[in-house]
Formats: C-alpha cells, sequence, structure tokens
C-alpha cells in the first residue's frame, strides 16, 4: 500500500464542509496496479470530499484520454474517458463494502486511499468494444493491411442447414421428437 501513499485522503485532522483533491493520472499511476487494463493516459482526477459527522462523500469527476489497443487492427487507439461517480464512506465495526456506492470503514481509520477506485471508475468509463472511430464518409479507420491479414484467417461458421447435415442421425432422429413435441 506504500506505493498507493499519493492517493491517501486524510479526512480526521479536516474541518466539516468540502475539500477538494487533484491527481494527475499517467503512465506511474498506471504501472501501481498488476495486470492493468491501461497502460498509458493522460488524465485529471478530481475528488471533492464533503465530510460530515456522520458521512463522507467523495464526488469523483476524471477526464483525460487513455492508449489501448484496437479490437480489430491491433493498432494503439486513444479513446477519451469521461466519468463523474459518488463514493458513501460510513463507519463501522470492519472494513464492507455492502454495495457498489457505500464502502464502511473501521471507526479507528483516519484515511481513505482513492487510487483503486480512480482505476476502476476509469475502466468502468471505456467503451467494451476499443475500435477506431468511422471517419465521416462511415469507412472504418482502421489499419486495412492489418485487417486483411486477419480476413485471411477468419473462419466461416456453418448455417443452420449446414450443422444439420452433419447430426448424427440418432441425435437428428431425438431433435425430432422435441420438434414434434413444441408443436
Amino acid at each position: 500500500m506504500d506505493r498507493l501513499r499519493n492517493y491517501g485522503i486524510p479526512f480526521k485532522g479536516l474541518k466539516e464542509g468540502k475539500h477538494l483533491f487533484n491527481y494527475e493520472i499517467g503512465e506511474e499511476f498506471f504501472k501501481l496496479f498488476e495486470q492493468p487494463l491501461v497502460e498509458k493516459g493522460g488524465l485529471r482526477a478530481d475528488v471533492e470530499l464533503n465530510k460530515s459527522s456522520a458521512l463522507l462523500t467523495l464526488s469523483f469527476k476524471i477526464d483525460g484520454d487513455v492508449e489501448t489497443v484496437c479490437d480489430n487492427c491491433l493498432e494503439t487507439l486513444t479513446l477519451p474517458v469521461e466519468n463523474e461517480s459518488l463514493m458513501y464512506i460510513k463507519f463501522g465495526e470492519e472494513y464492507d463494502e455492502p454495495t457498489e456506492e457505500i464502502i464502511v470503514l473501521p471507526h479507528e481509520e483516519n484515511e481513505i486511499n482513492v487510487a483503486q477506485l480512480i482505476y476502476e471508475f476509469i475502466c468502468v468509463a471505456l467503451p467494451i468494444r476499443h475500435v477506431h472511430p468511422e471517419d465521416e464518409d462511415g469507412n472504418v479507420t482502421c489499419d486495412a493491411e492489418m485487417v486483411n491479414q486477419l480476413d485471411n484467417y477468419l473462419v466461416e461458421e456453418k448455417t443452420d442447414e449446414e450443422q444439420d447435415d452433419d447430426i448424427d442421425p440418432r441425435w437428428a432422429a431425438l431433435k425430432n421428437l422435441v420438434d414434434k413435441s413444441n408443436k
């Protein structure tokens, strides 16, 4: 946890009210995590801590770009990241995460480390598929040479008719029974 100490927010000594913390997120940040989904990027994370006597509210605003690999052509791709999230910190007997938005810290804790939360919010903000955007004419902007190479190795799936031809005759008879019973 020592390597994450720059992302700790000591809340015990703070007055009640709002406090702002700013973090510059780059390659060094992503190296803090084992097998990161993202390894490079330039982002800014603004964390606003609203402290009250019974509850801490953390508001995260993350903006910037990350570098990743295109799922289609395997070329480097820059994706924009934008995320706004809330976390609620309650106090209890032991550490717990009862929901995605609530963390329970032991009463004796005096600091919360936000590095893991920032990393997770960045990952959640990424699209499921990482692909180059289309140009103005609707054409794919992926590396054409690589896409052509990958097309050479594309395995075509069989149609239902072709698959039915490959079925063992004993199973085909059973399938006919099922088909008749569904009518």
